[in-house]
Order: C-alpha cells, then sequence, then structure tokens
C-alpha cells in the first residue's frame, strides 16, 4: 500500500512540475507593401501622313482627306472634294506607341479626345490655308487579348504587362475660306493621347 502511493505522489508532482515550466513568448512581425500606381508610356514614332500634294477649296465648301489607317496592313485612303484634292506622293508612317509597367495582363482606358486640332505650316504667311487632324483609330500590336486588331477604349497587356500599338488618323484640307493655296514644306501639330491605368 505504501508503494503505491509513493509512486502515485511521484508522478503527480512530475506533471505539476512539467505543467509549471511552460514559457510564453511572442515575436513582432512587420507588413509592407509598396505601391505603383505609375507606368511607362512612350510615343515612339510620330504620325506622319508623308508627302502630298494637296489644294483647298478657297470657298471653303468642299475638303479633301486622307486616311492614314492604324491597321499596319492597310493603305493610306484619299478623298477628294468638288474643289479640294489631296494625292500622296511619298508613304507615310503611323504612330507608334508603347506601355510597360503595368500588372501583368492589366487593362488600361484611352483617351483619344486629344487627338483633333490643327496642323499648320511651320513657316508660311498670313493666309495660308491649314489641315486639321481628327477621327483617330488604334491596332493593338502586342499585348494581352484583342492583339492583331482594332480597339477603340481600352487594351490589355501580355503576361510582362507591356504593349505597342498603332495610331492613324485623318487628315483633312482646309474648311476656311482661303486665299493661297498651300506652300510647300512641313505642316505640323501636337496633339495629347492618354492612357488610364
Amino acid at each position: 500500500m505504501n508503494k503505491i502511493f509513493t509512486k502515485a505522489a511521484l508522478a503527480a508532482s512530475v506533471s505539476l512540475f512539467a505543467f509549471n515550466a511552460t514559457a510564453l513568448e511572442s515575436a513582432d512581425v512587420q507588413a509592407s507593401v509598396t505601391v505603383q500606381n505609375a507606368f511607362t508610356f512612350t510615343n515612339d514614332a510620330g504620325l506622319n501622313f508623308g508627302t502630298i500634294r494637296a489644294t483647298a477649296d478657297p470657298a471653303g465648301t468642299t475638303t479633301a482627306t486622307i486616311v492614314m489607317p492604324a491597321n499596319p496592313g492597310a493603305d493610306p485612303v484619299a478623298t477628294d472634294g468638288t474643289n479640294a484634292s489631296i494625292a500622296e506622293l511619298v508613304r507615310g508612317e503611323r504612330a507608334l506607341f508603347s506601355v510597360s509597367g503595368v500588372a501583368p495582363f492589366g487593362t488600361l482606358t484611352l483617351d483619344s479626345s486629344g487627338i483633333t486640332g490643327n496642323v499648320n505650316a511651320v513657316t508660311a504667311p498670313p493666309g495660308t490655308p491649314k489641315f486639321t487632324i481628327g477621327t483617330p483609330t488604334f491596332w493593338l500590336l502586342t499585348g494581352g487579348a484583342g492583339t492583331g486588331a482594332l480597339f477603340t477604349t481600352t487594351l490589355q497587356v501580355d503576361a510582362t504587362g507591356a504593349a505597342t500599338f498603332n495610331m492613324g488618323a485623318t487628315l483633312t484640307t482646309d474648311a476656311a475660306v482661303t486665299t493661297s493655296a498651300y506652300i510647300d514644306g512641313e505642316y505640323r501639330g501636337t496633339f495629347a493621347l492618354t492612357l488610364d491605368y
């Protein structure tokens, strides 16, 4: 009887000792995040309608146009008015844009409302006719869904967060009353294209 009691008491005391020896420890952990809303958007080549022969309607009644398509497989199309004309002499080039630094397969929204306005002679006397630009079109060269096709307001980048696309537009002769012909030389205009991520 005494032996049994002794063993039981010893077992109880060992268990109690082990329980009292347990210790609690804590460690701090830091949480962090890096925000990168910025991305890279560049115009790698300007929109060039090439070298043309052009006449404007002195009365400003009719206009002529040349359409530079965004599709790299399509040719520019010139259309004359009754008293206005455009003829292509040297082929131009579509505008080229590139995007990078976007999340994989991210979608961006395009605002092309700034692609409209005047294209004026770099050096010209007063009264020289101008051109106008408008009706932009876009072709996704590389990217995610929709690659190799026209797009309007949204584009998707590829798995690396990058995309490239062309822009075309329509060049129109002056619709105002003019007192002189187009002079030889370069005509320019600067326009804004916006991507929202």
